[in-house]
């Protein structure tokens, strides 16, 4: 938590990866909706480090203005590639954020699955072997 707390201070948020060996990983924000009053934000099936540096983007995005909202399309987080803000259920905010939980209280944050399309340009609206979907 500390670690957590110095990088809201220092970069106005914290990004939290979590490795899964028999699900995909999956990174998330903390830090937005105190510093950005906007949604927390969480990303699954890519690797860590692209995930960290998505996020950061996202984050960076925010600062310049943009605001991500249920269902909303952008452009601007991947090349050539639209991504959809989706919202995670609650039952899948208790479970998967406990951090967050932890750090702003059980359930008292909002947070939108970042989601990336099929190479068909379709976004997956279920779990598969590659992304998981929170909503």
């Amino acid at each position: 938590m500390e670690k957590l707390e110095r990088d809201i201070k220092s970069y106005g948020w914290h990004v939290l990866s979590v490795f899964e060996e028999n699900m995909p990983s999956f990174s998330y924000t903390i830090g937005f909706k105190e510093t950005l009053d906007h949604p927390e934000i969480i990303m699954s099936g890519l690797e860590i480090d692209l995930m960290h540096q998505l996020l950061n983007d996202i984050g960076n995005l925010i600062k310049e203005g943009q605001f991500f909202s249920e269902e909303s399309i952008s452009n601007e987080v991947l090349k050539d590639c639209p991504v959809k803000f989706v919202p995670v259920s609650q039952e899948n905010t208790q479970e998967y954020f406990r951090a967050a939980n932890a750090y702003y209280g059980e359930g008292n944050f909002q947070i939108l699955q970042c989601v990336w399309p099929y190479k068909n340009g379709h976004f997956p609206k279920i779990t598969d072997e590659i992304q998981e979907v929170l909503s």
